[in-house]
């Protein structure tokens, strides 16, 4: 049993090392694939949807909901199949746009700051333009923004790969030791 749960750690760590460098390798390609596979799955969800509705009649219960879920889903499963940068750019902008209001704030903040007399009030002025120019960033290039994240989560995970696998080692002689 310890042998399995030895092996099965050891070889969850190399996959998980492969996939991060895979991410890390390249970003925009696992994002696309990512995006096809979904697309991919959602399509052929939504076609066997409509399929069983057409196969076996709508007057069971549910079936006209199963039809427009089968609608639903084949479109945006060819959506996504289509035009996968728009998909993949949604999160990115949204998230621009909410840090682009914040710096807005932030620079009203700085102002305040310089009225009511602290010293400081430069130090926030220039954080707050900083994040409004990363705002602007990712809302001009969601598609950069959200390949620096899967670096970064292939990042991760090559890191818990190869630290699962020292420690499975490092166990297995610990514990060959005793």
């Amino acid at each position: 049993m310890l042998n399995y749960f030895r092996k099965s750690l050891i070889t969850t760590s190399i996959l998980y090392t492969i996939l991060g460098l895979v991410l890390m390798i390249a970003p925009g390609k696992a994002l696309r694939l990512a995006c096809f596979l979904i697309g991919a799955v959602t399509v052929w969800y939504g076609l066997s949807k409509i399929i069983a509705c057409r196969r076996y009649g709508m007057a069971e219960d549910g079936q006209p909901f199963d039809l427009s879920l089968g609608v639903v889903l084949l479109a945006l499963g060819l959506f996504l199949l289509i035009s996968p940068q728009f998909i993949v750019s949604i999160v990115p902008v949204a998230l621009g746009i909410y840090i682009l209001v914040d710096s807005v704030s932030a620079i009203k903040r700085a102002q305040d700051m310089k009225a009511l007399g602290f010293d400081k009030w430069w130090a926030s002025l220039l954080a707050a333009l900083a994040l409004m120019a990363f705002g602007v960033v990712i809302i001009l290039n969601p598609f950069g923004a959200v390949e620096t994240l899967i670096v970064f989560v292939g990042i991760g995970f090559v890191f818990d790969g190869v630290s699962t696998l020292v420690n499975t080692i490092l166990a297995g002689r610990i514990y060959k030791g005793r």
